[in-house]
């Protein structure tokens, strides 16, 4: 018999969002999110479209939502995609995206959750959107529609790390036109962007971040500017990513946050996957680097950062995993929303694409030589040294970015990027650590209700 869910997978279960349900019914947006905060009563229906309580509600409901029920997903495909991750338990969710190829397939209950998870992310930026006017207070009110258009391009950037196409808008009916993924991603810069101009000159309220964000270290417009370096690098737009990125660093060291506690269902979603016991996944040795071509280097303090010796194979990979560091190794663990480390190695890649291999080095360098990580994430290595090619230059880069950024939910798409004419190996073949498939298929509920579903991609 085979488990299509695990214990922790069922938990975690949400009501399906078409990609076309522009409304997400206020009613069903409040049924399927956790609103804890500190007002106990709950908001209603007439409430979230018309108090700033409402609001308030709906904006932490928001949040909440992609930072448990939209990264945790996102987080173990990609790793499993890319053996970043090995599954240590016999469940057929998390098995078949491990064995990737023609195993996975469009009921995949981990897959369905990024894509659904991500349109309710994005119903209810909207709905913030559209009734941010109940606020009087103008730097209140620029917050929530920041905050709304932040977590709108953050969550369709994620999914076009995915998919080969999607609806980048929501309709009442269901049935949203499907666009390339370079549509998808242009759309989320689109929405970041119009997060700076509501925030303009205006100054997230103390007691916004605090309350509303999270984290009182939440810096808002660092992060709109860090996501839209991302997806900037993502397109291509070399020139766009830099200037981004350092926008972000002229904001000072990255501090932003998402947060949990040890009950309520806000828990470190990645903590319950991968320490509590019995965990599902483990990390993969060596950042999951085949240790034919590459071994990290021991004095790297991200070796001690990320990873905890091990003796433990995976179940169907036989890949030696270790015990999970990092971000996810408490319960109630916060996890950065992006890292330092990542502005820095945005800023090389595009020099390097640019053929500036001197300032892609540099801010190589800043990687490699840092010891004043604001989350701890320190190389503390010696400058780089190796080939000063291009393309020598931006193998690091990459390799870099996998140790930096480890299990953060970006390796799919940087292995995609890094090598384009990478194929995935057949089913079960553990011995390719690059990528076991280029994009996923699409959900059977998207197929099953949505007529403009594209074919899936054959691998």
């Amino acid at each position: 018999m085979k488990f299509i869910l695990s214990v922790r997978d069922m938990k975690r279960i949400k009501i399906t969002v078409l990609a076309g349900f522009a409304g997400v019914f206020l009613a069903l947006t409040l049924t399927s999110c956790d609103l804890t905060f500190d007002n106990p009563n709950a908001a209603s229906e007439d409430q979230v479209v018309s108090t700033v309580q409402g609001l308030k509600a709906l904006t932490i409901g928001m949040r909440r939502e992609y930072s448990i029920s939209l990264l945790s997903p996102s987080v173990r495909s990609a790793g499993l995609s890319t053996r970043e991750f090995g599954v240590v338990v016999g469940f057929a969710n998390p098995q078949d995206i491990e064995l990737g190829g023609t195993a996975l397939t469009p009921d995949n209950g981990i897959l369905t959750a990024i894509w659904s998870n991500t349109y309710q992310v994005m119903g209810m930026a909207e709905q913030i959107i559209a009734n941010s006017e109940v606020v009087g207070e103008a730097a209140t009110r620029a917050s929530y529609q920041a905050t709304a258009y932040l977590f709108k391009g953050m969550a369709l950037g994620n999914l076009a790390q995915f998919y080969e196409s999607m609806p980048t808008t929501v309709e009442a009916d269901g049935e949203g036109d499907f666009q390339s993924r370079e549509a998808a991603l242009e759309e989320a810069v689109l929405q970041l962007e119009a997060g700076l101009a509501a925030l303009g000159s205006q100054t997230v309220p103390d007691a916004f971040k605090s309350e509303v964000l999270g984290s009182s270290n939440f810096n808002l417009r660092q992060t709109l500017n860090a996501f839209l370096a991302r997806f900037q690098l993502y397109l291509g737009n070399d020139g766009a990513a830099i200037t981004a990125a350092d926008a972000a660093l002229a904001l000072g060291a990255a501090s932003s946050v998402f947060s949990y506690d040890d009950g309520n269902g806000n828990e470190n979603p990645l903590f319950l996957q991968t320490v509590q016991e019995p965990a599902t996944y483990r990390p993969v040795d060596n950042f999951g680097f085949d240790p034919d071509e590459f071994v990290v280097d021991p004095a790297d303090g991200r070796l001690a950062f990320y990873l905890s010796p091990r003796d433990e194979i995976g179940f169907f990979s036989a890949l030696p995993v270790e015990t999970m560091g990092g971000f996810y190794d408490a319960i109630n663990e916060p996890i950065p929303v992006f890292l330092q480390g990542e502005l820095y190695l945005t800023k090389a890649e595009a020099y390097a694409r640019q053929g500036d291999v001197s300032n892609a080095i540099a801010n190589l360098d800043l990687v490699l030589t840092k010891t004043d990580d604001p989350f701890g994430v320190n190389a503390g290595l010696a400058a780089y040294s190796g080939g000063q090619s291009a393309a020598e230059v931006l193998l690091a880069i990459y390799r870099h970015r996998r140790i930096e950024m480890f299990l953060m939910g970006t390796s799919l798409e940087d292995s995609r990027r890094f090598f384009p004419d990478f194929q995935p190996p057949a089913e079960g073949d553990y011995d390719s650590y690059d990528r076991n498939r280029n994009f996923y298929p699409y959900p059977q509920t998207e197929r099953d209700n949505n007529p403009n579903t594209p074919l899936d991609p054959s691998i």
